[in-house]
């Protein structure tokens, strides 16, 4: 494995920050900020992933896979964010039986509608 350097700059404020919350954790600056990187940016694929999937560039496996973790931990964070994509066929005809049989004048309404959209 080869090992790159790369170098950021600080603002004297910052570097005093990193360096009390190096001394809190008894962790070396170096060691804390590979951590903070490493997450940021897996926590910034999962939000690339998470807008394919928005965007319907790609579905929950594919999510998943450029997230670059589980199918369930993607649907997990898919869920935490409230997001539903309607992608199963047929959903619209079924939703439109159950506005019909429960006689929700509202959701034919919507139904209706979505139809002349």
């Amino acid at each position: 494995m080869t090992i790159v350097t790369k170098s950021i700059r600080l603002t004297t404020e910052e570097a005093q920050e990193l360096t009390i919350v190096s001394k809190q954790s008894t962790a070396s600056e170096a060691a804390l900020m590979k951590k903070w990187l490493l997450q940021g940016l897996q926590d910034e694929k999962i939000e690339n992933a998470v807008q394919a999937y928005m965007q319907r560039k790609t579905d929950l496996r594919g999510g998943a896979m450029l997230a670059g973790i589980s199918y369930n931990r993607f649907f997990k964070e898919v869920q935490a964010r409230n997001i539903v994509v309607l992608e199963e066929d047929g959903f619209e005809e079924r939703l439109r039986q159950l506005a019909d049989t429960f006689e929700d004048t509202t959701l034919q309404v919507v139904l209706d509608q979505q139809l002349t959209a």
